[in-house]
């Protein structure tokens, strides 16, 4: 059996190189070959293209990402660790197109990650999988990455759904969205891909960057950039403590051209974890270290679905900074209720792919 990914696939962000990883291991527990499918943005009119190239000028965190060699350690870990297709299709041609032949699957899967986030132009058939058959389409964790959606675009994500037998999302938001744009019910909300993996997993992935420092460090890695007033308390509590700062998106640390694999390596030697990324608090978590999740600035200015269920349902409250103060609580790093509630979780999903997988071949 062989099971197709539809993910999204701009080799930009190091958490979403490493849900994918995640999402196709815990696949291949199912199936003799799992594909994460290749795929593109197809841009209709030079006045999109100009719109979406201005939106990504005005997104620090998305340009601090786009370095070359950032993207080169990007490439060289999904030849690495990810299977691909054989071709790279256009998402909103490809059910005109078809799979070809080499690259055509018995189940697809859409997750996780952002993949239905309308504000970035992901709400077209490819990434509900107009192009399968229904009986055979299901998601994992999928995200809309946020709490509602558009009035313009509701109509597109209502017809996406019905493409998919069944459902899983991400956050408590996205089941609202289902049952408010499908009337169905039964829409799963399930864990991250990366959080069905224990530290045995990805410390088989996790690689020491070049020229690390031997000296304790607080890691900063903020997606949406980060305020004069947020960034002398970390400083403070960096001297209080003797540490050093390590903040990946800036380019003139050494780190700022590591992979997911360096990433992972760094959060799990590190002090303390400042950041206002959903997989930086993810495995923060994992690795039991203590974590400041800070709001997002930006168009996304709040802390987002994601991490609130993500803080709500592992008892994380403590580690949301207030007033950009770093609290005692914050320093702790106590997460074992968080971790038995996650132990829960991991069989919840594995109920929900026997159940796809059971259903869909009955």
């Amino acid at each position: 059996m062989k099971i197709g990914i539809v993910t999204i696939f701009d080799n930009e962000n190091l958490g979403n190189r490493l849900q994918n990883f995640a999402l196709q291991e815990i696949l291949l527990e199912y199936a003799d070959e799992v594909v994460t499918i290749k795929n593109k943005p197809y841009i209709k009119d030079l006045k999109t293209r100009i719109i979406r190239k201005s939106c990504l000028a005005e997104s620090p965190g998305i340009n601090l990402l786009c370095g070359k060699r950032r993207k080169a350690a990007i490439l060289s870990f999904n030849r690495q660790y990810i299977y691909l297709s054989h071709k790279c299709y256009c998402y909103e041609q490809l059910c005109e197109e078809k799979i070809e032949k080499c690259d055509l699957c018995d189940f697809y899967c859409a997750g996780s990650d952002q993949i239905w986030n309308s504000n970035i132009g992901r709400n077209g058939g490819f990434n509900y999988l107009s192009f399968s058959p229904y009986n055979r389409n299901f998601s994992y964790a999928a995200s809309f990455g946020t709490e509602s959606i558009p009035d313009k675009f509701k109509k597109d994500v209502a017809a996406g759904l019905k493409n998919l037998k069944y459902i899983s999302v991400r956050e408590d938001a996205g089941k609202r969205i289902v049952e408010e744009l499908t009337g169905r019910t039964d829409a799963e909300v399930l864990i991250d891909p990366t959080m069905m993996h224990d530290i045995e997993k990805w410390n088989q992935i996790a690689k020491e960057p070049d020229n690390m420092c031997k000296e304790r460090y607080v890691l900063l890695y903020f997606l949406g950039g980060i305020t004069d007033s947020r960034k002398q308390e970390i400083q403070q509590k960096a001297l209080d403590n003797g540490w050093k700062i390590v903040n990946i998106l800036d380019k003139a640390s050494k780190f700022y051209n590591i992979g997911p694999k360096e990433f992972i390596y760094l959060i799990k030697n590190a002090e303390l974890v400042c950041t206002d990324s959903f997989h930086a608090s993810v495995f923060s978590f994992l690795y039991d270290i203590p974590l400041a999740i800070y709001e997002r600035f930006g168009k996304d200015a709040n802390m987002g679905s994601r991490l609130q269920t993500f803080v709500e349902k592992f008892n994380l409250e403590r580690c949301i900074v207030q007033n950009d103060i770093i609290s005692p609580a914050i320093l702790t790093n106590d997460y074992s209720s968080g971790h038995l509630l996650l132990e829960k979780e991991r069989e919840k999903a594995r109920y929900y792919l026997d159940h796809v997988f059971n259903g869909a071949l009955a």
